[in-house]
């Protein structure tokens, strides 16, 4: 009997799921056990609350490792690195097989990764996500999602608006610019919770994968098999 296999994520504002080719979104504070369909099998990446899925059975939480296939983590220590930020390194290196990859994610926190054509990982930075930015003054504390680049504001409230988007936009424009320069064939894969958003601001060919964790979550899944 074939056995039915649940993917999950958990973030830190939204909880995830794949089964049978669907994808699924909540956010944390909406989520309950009774959303998920059944399965025998659980694969978890949780970079938020596990006990979301206290009672539920079949869980396998997954970890981030030093080596996977042909990925090689370039962390000295590899469990410091995001288990979320190792399943998106290790779909990119079964969807873009030989090319070099800038994967940006874009959520919570705003991080970047950079794996070469043979799978080795360079390292990553990690920044603000947005949303922590605009929340990073309690006086101009903004949930604004509105990513604008118009130059100047006549009032508190846009000036806040505005310059948090072009803080946001530039660092990422910085690391994709200095990423293209340095390697030509450069792959950049977007993800995470702004991810839609950021895309229609950036003027550089990219590949939005908002579901890039997920897809690692199945890859890795699959790879047991083998």
């Amino acid at each position: 009997m074939c056995q039915s296999n649940l993917f999950i994520d958990i973030g830190n504002t939204a909880v995830k799921w794949l089964s049978n080719g669907q994808y699924q979104s909540v956010l944390v504070s909406e989520f309950s056990l009774a959303l998920l369909p059944k399965a025998d099998k659980v694969f978890v990446s949780c970079v938020g609350d596990k006990s979301l899925l206290q009672g539920l059975g079949g869980v396998v939480f997954v970890e981030s490792q030093a080596q996977f296939k042909n990925f090689i983590c370039g962390y000295q220590n590899p469990t410091e690195l995001g288990v979320d930020r190792f399943l998106a390194m290790i779909a990119t290196i079964d969807q873009y097989p030989n090319q070099t990859r800038l994967i940006i994610d874009s959520g919570s926190a705003l991080t970047f990764d950079l794996v070469l054509s043979d799978g080795t990982h360079q390292g990553g930075l990690i920044m603000p996500g947005l949303g922590k930015l605009r929340h990073s003054f309690k006086v101009f504390s903004s949930d604004s999602k509105q990513l604008n680049t118009q130059q100047l504001a006549d009032n508190t409230q846009d000036a806040w608006a505005l310059g948090t988007s072009q803080m946001f936009i530039a660092a990422i424009n910085t690391q994709i610019e200095y990423h293209l320069d340095k390697f030509g064939d450069l792959v950049i894969v977007l993800t995470g919770g702004d991810a839609k958003i950021l895309s229609l601001r950036l003027n550089h060919a990219l590949k939005l994968q908002p579901n890039l964790v997920l897809k690692g979550l199945l890859y890795y899944a699959q790879t047991l098999t083998e």
